[in-house]
């Protein structure tokens, strides 16, 4: 799979529908720049593959009612599974620390509303807005092309139909 936005794929019917709906309005809001929409999309992608690849279903995670969510725990678990999180990491960021990484602390700024400390303009004006979701999206996007391309799920041919394995 390419990290694209077409994200071209071989054996599509691995591909889940729910995945591939996210990536697909990442690219859709982008393209009507609604940048804080991106930000959402793009960090939710990721966080289904979490919850949802066959490797991070059994182990320990931090989980609120059964779902687990961003942040540097669940991510240092899913990274020892086999998940490429280090797509997802700037040079700054650090896994073992308590602090964020940049992708998960953009996602929750935006999820919680906080957004006044990086975005002065209408979001879907704002360069920053812009240049933050453009960042968002292509981490994404290279997070869900390894995965494709490496994951057990969709090389051993468990996701059938668009559909994840129970």
């Amino acid at each position: 799979m390419s990290c694209g936005p077409s994200g071209y794929r071989t054996h599509s019917e691995r591909y889940p529908l729910d995945l591939f709906s996210y990536t697909r309005e990442v690219a859709h809001c982008r393209d009507e720049r609604r940048f804080l929409a991106v930000i959402t999309l793009a960090s939710t992608a990721v966080e289904l593959i979490i919850n949802r690849d066959r490797r991070t279903r059994r182990i320990t995670l931090k989980r609120i009612a059964g779902w687990a969510t961003l942040n540097n725990f669940n991510l240092r678990a899913a990274e020892k599974h086999g998940l490429p999180v280090r797509t997802l990491l700037e040079a700054a960021d650090d896994l073992s620390s308590d602090t964020p990484i940049a992708f998960v602390r953009l996602r929750n700024k935006v999820a919680h509303g906080e957004i006044e400390n990086f975005i002065s303009d209408i979001s879907d004006y704002d360069p920053a807005a812009e240049q933050l979701a453009n960042q968002q999206e292509s981490k994404m996007r290279r997070f869900v092309s390894e995965w494709y391309n490496t994951a057990p799920d969709v090389q051993d041919g468990h996701i059938r139909k668009h559909r994840w394995e129970d």
